[in-house]
């Protein structure tokens, strides 16, 4: 009776949990010397934390019913702006507690430059009243074109070693520094949305957006202020990733887009709003990264496989997720149908 009434809290969990453990079984029956390694998992725990941060800022705005496609190229067009503050006041004979102030006014800028897009996207969405996807496309290309048009789609380097190496550093001997980022951007969101008004009303607003206006709820100021938590934690995203590549550029992380919206709706995290659990959240991107590094240990895969991959399987998330509504959905899943006689 327990178990029945956890599938029923916990659909989407269950199905992770089980696929996780499908995904787990079929890499160490095809690949188990090399997915077991410690090196692979290190990679692991190295890799998903940029896009990590950044499903955890698009995760808001599907809870809300929005949807901002613009965070990558924001993200970039930020830290863009930072390496360029970084490299022209970074010198060789500069001391270390100096090179770290530089990145912290860096990062200031850009976190500034995070908000400012998520305020634009919430302005044209709350107060022209265009559609999410479509204003949020047209402020992508915008930033897109700002950023080719600054670096003349070259990458932009001088990020100072000090700050790649902070990227690449382990604390204790086996906890990353990007993986610890990400913990914390997980905590700060998991207490925001379970245990803050703003968390409540963000529910309610993806649930009934009119609803939520006659229950005295500002809808706009709502929609803005998800946009810029958004883009915010996009950005901290991007720094990661700069961290990672040790330059800035207009379209890195260009596919990351895709990933994200297939692990939002694998988690439960649908663009309908109004639903969606921040574990599951976590659950999904440790699954999506699992099968991304299987991916490359198959020599006859290239990486434009991926793409192929990520497509089908949103697809048929799609399709799947269709069929979970409802409090025993995932229980009607498995309980064979009757034969008409």
């Amino acid at each position: 009776m327990k178990i029945k009434e956890y599938l029923k809290k916990n659909q989407y969990t269950s199905i992770l949990l089980v696929m996780m453990a499908v995904v787990l079984v079929f890499f160490t029956i095809t690949k188990g010397g090399t997915l077991w390694n410690i090196g692979t998992w290190k990679g692991i725990v190295m890799q998903f934390p940029e896009y990590g941060v950044m499903t955890i800022g698009v995760m808001f705005c599907f809870i809300a019913g929005l949807m901002d496609m613009s965070f990558v190229m924001l993200g970039n067009f930020a830290c863009i702006l930072g390496v360029q503050f970084m490299a022209s006041r970074v010198t060789e004979d500069m001391s270390n507690g100096r090179v770290v102030l530089i990145i912290l006014e860096a990062f200031v800028i850009i976190m500034l430059v995070g908000a400012v897009g998520g305020v634009i996207n919430g302005l044209l969405v709350s107060k022209l009243g265009i559609p999410p996807v479509m204003a949020t496309i047209a402020m992508q290309m915008v930033w897109l074109g700002i950023s080719t048009g600054l670096t003349q789609g070259y990458t932009v380097s001088g990020v100072p070693s000090l700050y790649i190496d902070f990227g690449h550093k382990m604390l204790f001997g086996f906890l990353p520094v990007p993986m610890l980022i990400f913990l914390i951007c997980f905590a700060i969101a998991a207490f925001l949305l379970k245990y803050t008004v703003y968390g409540e009303k963000l529910y309610m607003l993806g649930t009934n957006t009119k609803a939520a206006k006659f229950s005295a709820i500002n809808t706009d100021r709502m929609i803005i202020g998800t946009f810029v938590i958004c883009d915010m934690f996009c950005c901290v995203g991007s720094m990661l990733m700069v961290s990672t590549l040790g330059s800035a550029k207009a379209d890195y992380g260009e596919s990351y887009v895709m990933r994200i919206i297939l692990i939002l709706v694998l988690a439960g995290v649908l663009p309908d709003g109004g639903m969606g659990k921040i574990i599951n959240v976590f659950l999904s991107i440790v699954i999506i990264q699992i099968i991304a590094s299987g991916v490359n240990m198959f020599p006859n895969l290239n990486p434009y496989h991926a793409s192929f991959i990520w497509g089908g399987l949103l697809i048929l998330v799609l399709i799947f997720s269709t069929k979970m509504t409802g409090e025993n959905a995932f229980l009607k899943l498995l309980k064979p149908k009757k034969k008409s006689a």
